[in-house]
């Protein structure tokens, strides 16, 4: 590889380097062939830069190949040996005639400002990629999770309905799951270079953790047999590892958005660094989720209150829809609260309908019960 950049004196700098794979180039100390800068031909301003070098021929054929790419990101250092380099803007690959009459035509504007001819790419599927990815995983991270995670924590303190249920998995489950598996398989599909960068480890790893979160939810609410582990709530060892997890994924999508702005938006996108706004909507979003997750962690006391009474009631009326107390009577009294599940029903009476004498005043028989009842007392003898 011959890579060139100009710097800020002036000078322009010329460094040879080798690869085996998409990873960054090394100097090659001893190249096969030598190039050379021609100083000369070669200037940098404000609006247009152009490098020539020479290189000695390695065949006598008039036809050479050429891979071609270009950045926007200036290495910051004159050294051709020690620079850093960012990943390149764009590539491609062309073939030239070295022994033709003449040069193909470079790019001219006229004064509209429409090009008349090009040999410079086109960076608009480039740009349309980098959208697409954008769209799905912001979409994904910074709304779709966060609501997802918001609405069982807030709603669960708020009542025993179960409507957040459907909601929460459609949210995280189908379509966040869905854009996140779209945004990797674009990246990976489009995007040169491996996980060379914090941004492509935290989305690997996002990837990763949201399969199993996925398979976890299915297993926390579809499929999760009794064992010894669990609470008297019902919950369990996956229970407690699925809520934890999706705050890991959440947080972890909130550090890739962020340093995707940070470390590829620049090297990709083609207008430079992004402003500010980004990141303190970025910053917005996140404490915005935070402050309200704390404010659903409030209404827990409440949730746990509401769910001991419905396990109150449900225990009350397996053993026999209501309580007998030792007088006899029936009652079934559950403590008044804002839960929405009504108090078990009275026990039913059956009225007698055989009488002995039109005056015998009626009776009704208490059905049934689990509870031994006390005998009723016996009648004395009259006095004599």
């Amino acid at each position: 590889m011959i890579i060139a950049w100009p710097n800020s004196d002036g000078s322009i700098t010329l460094s040879q380097r080798k690869t085996n794979n998409h990873v960054t180039p090394t100097v090659d100390s001893n190249p096969p062939r030598k190039a050379t800068l021609l100083s000369s031909s070669s200037f940098s301003n404000t609006s247009t830069t152009s490098i020539s070098f020479t290189l000695p021929s390695n065949s006598n054929t008039n036809s050479t190949n050429l891979i071609w790419a270009y950045g926007n990101k200036n290495p910051g250092s004159s050294s051709a040996s020690t620079s850093n380099l960012a990943q390149h803007l764009a590539s491609g690959n062309t073939q030239i005639s070295l022994l033709a009459n003449s040069l193909p035509s470079p790019t001219t504007t006229n004064g509209n400002g429409n090009s008349t001819t090009s040999n410079r790419p086109s960076s608009r599927t480039s740009k349309t990629v980098l959208i697409a990815h954008v769209a799905c995983g912001g979409i994904a991270t910074m709304a779709i999770l966060p609501i997802g995670i918001l609405i069982p924590r807030i709603s669960r303190g708020l009542t025993m309905k179960r409507w957040w249920f459907p909601v929460h998995g459609a949210l995280n489950g189908v379509l966040a799951f869905g854009l996140i598996v779209a945004a990797f398989g674009i990246a990976r599909a489009n995007f040169t270079g491996g996980f060379n960068s914090t941004h492509r480890k935290l989305g690997l790893t996002l990837f990763i953790l949201s399969i199993i979160q996925t398979l976890l939810g299915i297993l926390t609410h579809w499929w999760q047999p009794k064992h010894r582990l669990q609470t008297k709530s019902g919950r369990g060892p996956v229970n407690f590892l699925h809520m934890l997890l999706g705050l890991v994924v959440v947080g972890i999508g909130f550090g890739t958005v962020w340093w995707g702005l940070d470390e590829e938006w620049e090297r990709w996108s083609g207008t430079g660094a992004p402003s500010v706004g980004w990141k303190v909507g970025w910053g917005l979003v996140v404490g915005i989720t935070a402050l309200a997750y704390i404010g659903g962690l409030y209404l827990l006391p409440r949730q746990l209150k509401m769910e001991k009474e419905r396990r109150h009631w449900a225990s009350s009326i397996s053993n026999g829809r209501g309580h007998v107390h030792r007088n006899g009577s029936s009652s079934s009294k559950i403590k008044s609260t804002g839960s929405s599940l009504p108090p078990p029903p009275p026990p039913p009476v059956h009225h007698s309908h055989s009488q002995s004498r039109a005056d015998q005043p009626q009776t009704s028989q208490i059905p049934h019960s689990n509870t031994a009842l006390p005998p009723p007392p016996r009648r004395l003898p009259p006095r004599i």
